[in-house]
């Protein structure tokens, strides 16, 4: 994945997901130092969320254990991962009784095609669909962690500055009770001789 505006290409960390070998912690290890990285930054841009949705994507797949170049597939923007139901017609019988084969489908496909082909037309409908909802659900999901984290950081910060207003009107009330005696010479213990 390439180096995004306003940012130094070596401080890119590189995310390549190879079909075996996958190591999950490995590349969970990089989102991390790249959010760490963000974070201190303080931002993030549309493209990086997307890259770190993606990488989410792939390290479930990973770990559900999907087939790699299906995966690749469904993270291609072209539609060639779908069903279709124009598909061809062949055999892997040869000689005579492979074209035997071939012509007995070739007859018999308009027959089932007229029950098959809505069927089909809805299935890749509904695929398109999920995978449509399930990038667009993890880009979310990425965005509302991030945000999260942000809206987090900042709590713990306003909690220690609370913290340390409290400490401070408490050594403010105790310097407060304690000078009035120090600063008066006549105070009670000047009336018990009278």
């Amino acid at each position: 994945m390439g180096a995004h505006p306003g940012s130094s290409p070596d401080s890119q960390v590189p995310f390549e997901i190879h079909a075996d070998g996958v190591d999950v912690v490995e590349i969970m290890r990089q989102i991390r130092e790249r959010i760490k990285e963000k974070k201190e930054k303080g931002i993030y841009t549309d493209e990086e969320i997307q890259e770190i949705s993606d990488l989410k994507i792939q390290t479930f797949a990973e770990s559900s254990e999907i087939d790699s170049e299906l995966l690749r597939r469904l993270l291609e923007p072209n539609h060639g991962w779908n069903i279709q139901a124009g598909y061809p017609i062949k055999t892997h019988r040869s000689g005579w009784k492979g074209k035997l084969i071939l012509l007995a489908k070739k007859l018999v496909r308009p027959l089932v095609r007229l029950y098959t082909d809505h069927l089909i037309n809805r299935q890749a409908q509904l695929n398109l669909y999920l995978v449509y909802l399930s990038h667009n659900l993890t880009r979310e999901l990425t965005r509302l962690q991030i945000e999260y984290r942000k809206i987090d950081y900042r709590c713990q910060v306003l909690q220690r500055e609370v913290d340390f207003m409290k400490e401070r009107q408490r050594a403010f009330e105790d310097l407060a009770v304690l000078q009035p005696a120090a600063d008066d010479p006549g105070g009670p213990e000047s009336l018990e001789g009278v």
